[in-house]
């Protein structure tokens, strides 16, 4: 947990700053500023997983034994933390004028003030919390190394291209129409899909 933690900051951190760089240069924030707040969940989750391949290949452990534990608990911890980017007014969702909808008077970042807007950071908290009661019941039923982390990483990669498209928040950041996080999302599922392909292919031949 220790090494997940901190190389997830490390990576959410770093993402925030990769992504944000135009703006943070165009509005000359201050460093200090930078380095109190924001943080990218993807850049956190690779970073997460890039401190968990170092421990297991340290201490010699079963990597995807130990991605399963971190994948099953992942969604439940997400959500808190959307429920707290929702009261923070941070990852807003777009103008939207109707059943649900919020308005910010105040907030800690750059959110439209009195101006109503989607709650999706809430809508995404809930899908959270359905994956983990998924993931859950597959943990207990389906006695199979591997299988956690790759539903995890199909279905919320699905859950969040699709959700991008309802945030409002430019300062994520956009590349040909597509923010980082559907273009992280892309890779995500090519990447799982091509080892999912090798493993099966090695079993065949074996």
């Amino acid at each position: 947990a220790v090494f997940a933690v901190l190389a997830g900051v490390a990576g959410a951190k770093l993402l925030f700053i990769l992504v944000s760089l135009n703006i943070i240069i165009e509005q000359n924030i201050p460093f200090t500023a930078v380095l109190q707040g924001g943080f990218v969940f993807y850049g956190g989750l690779i970073g997460g997983a890039i401190g968990i391949l170092i421990y297991t290949k340290m201490y010699k452990l079963n990597t995807l034994k130990f991605f399963d534990l971190f994948a099953l608990v992942m969604p439940l911890g997400h959500a808190i933390g959307r429920v707290g980017c929702f009261y923070s007014g941070c990852c807003y969702g777009m103008r939207y004028d109707g059943p649900f909808s919020c308005e910010y008077t105040k907030t800690l970042g750059m959110t439209p003030l009195n101006t109503a807007l989607l709650p999706v950071q809430l809508i995404e908290a809930v899908l959270l919390i359905i994956l983990f009661c998924v993931l859950m019941y597959m943990y207990l039923k389906v006695q199979q190394t591997g299988i956690i982390t790759v539903i995890y990483l199909y279905v919320y990669s699905v859950i969040r291209f699709v959700l991008e498209f309802l945030r409002g928040d430019l300062e994520r950041g956009l590349i040909f129409g597509l923010s980082t996080s559907q273009i992280v999302s892309v890779m995500i599922v090519v990447f799982v899909t091509s080892f999912l392909i090798i493993k099966l292919k090695k079993k065949a031949v074996s």
